[in-house]
């Protein structure tokens, strides 16, 4: 039973994010149907790839921020534990894809404090880099948006500022009680890789419309970097759904109709649920039991013994 009771929790894990997947589209499956046959098969799956190669950038982030707080776990474990934990954001609530990360997480003696203070630190990149660029767009004229263009770029600003070594140290040591030692190198690299990651969303977005001009693509950019935000706010809703959508035909609606952002809309969700569950399927690795059978060093009853596949340097939260 002891061996039955992983596969037993995961197997109620995928059928409750299933079951919020689909109930996250109910009643508009057939918006949705009609959505994907104004889209050519090849463009659909073409933008499957491109969220992919987006979601793989984020992974990277992920990973480079735990290994700030001193914990490397190796690149394919870290992508198994970060896709994977990823699908608990279709669950209700704001907590179970951290929950998720954590236990996987745990594997690779890493601790729950810093598993946490990692998630929320990668959601805070998410937050600021979406806001930098929504704003810019915005104030540049680029992305349609309510309000005055020079308070957009104000905020733009003021998402740059979260990038300074200085506010970021200070921010998660009252945040969190964590140091984090971090100069300019990691802010830009980060940064980079966000810029890929949002790149590649606008373009997925890109083949899904008949307008592929570089406006239409600012426009896009500009509305699910928006959208992204109000869902991420929002905590209640299961990935952001329906804040995100609503935000993004809000900025959208103005440059391409009610009608064509509606459906952009809906792709986007669905195109962004399939590359989840697509990395997540193909990254899954099974929990290896610990050599010499029960009651070895690391038995997997106790993950945070487990023998860790990562290098990790010693700080004061190992003591959590």
């Amino acid at each position: 039973m002891s061996r039955a009771r992983p596969w037993l929790v995961r197997a109620v894990f995928l059928a409750v994010v299933v079951g919020c997947m689909a109930w996250s589209l109910d009643g508009r499956w057939d918006e949705v149907v009609r959505a994907v046959r104004r889209v050519h098969p090849l463009a659909l799956g073409a933008a499957v790839l491109l969220t992919c190669a987006g979601l793989l950038a984020t992974s990277v982030v992920w990973r480079r921020t735990l290994a700030a707080f001193g914990h490397d776990v190796p690149r394919r474990e870290a992508r198994s534990v970060f896709f994977v934990s990823q699908l608990g954001k279709y669950v209700p609530g704001a907590v179970w894809a951290i929950g998720v990360q954590a236990r996987l997480a745990a594997r690779h003696a890493v601790p729950v404090r810093v598993t946490v203070t990692t998630a929320l630190m990668f959601t805070g990149i998410h937050l600021v880099t979406a806001g930098l660029l929504g704003g810019v767009l915005v104030a540049a004229g680029v992305a349609p948006a309510p309000g005055p263009r020079w308070l957009w770029g104000l905020g733009a600003l003021v998402c740059v500022a979260g990038f300074v070594p200085a506010v970021t140290r200070r921010v998660l040591r009252r945040a969190a009680g964590t140091a984090l030692v971090v100069g300019w190198r990691e802010p830009l690299a980060v940064v980079g890789l966000m810029a890929l990651a949002w790149g590649a969303y606008a373009l997925a977005l890109l083949l899904l419309v008949e307008d592929r001009s570089i406006s239409s693509l600012g426009a896009l950019a500009g509305a699910f970097a928006l959208g992204y935000v109000a869902g991420v706010l929002v905590v209640v809703a299961p990935a952001g759904l329906g804040a995100r959508e609503a935000t993004f035909v809000a900025v959208l609606s103005p440059a391409t109709g009610l009608p064509v952002a509606t459906a952009i809309a809906l792709l986007a969700r669905l195109v962004h649920t399939v590359a989840d569950v697509l990395l997540a399927a193909v990254s899954w690795r099974p929990e290896k039991g610990p050599p010499g059978g029960p009651g070895a060093v690391g038995d997997a009853a106790d993950p945070e013994l487990s023998v860790p596949a990562g290098t990790v340097r010693r700080h004061d939260d190992d003591r959590l």
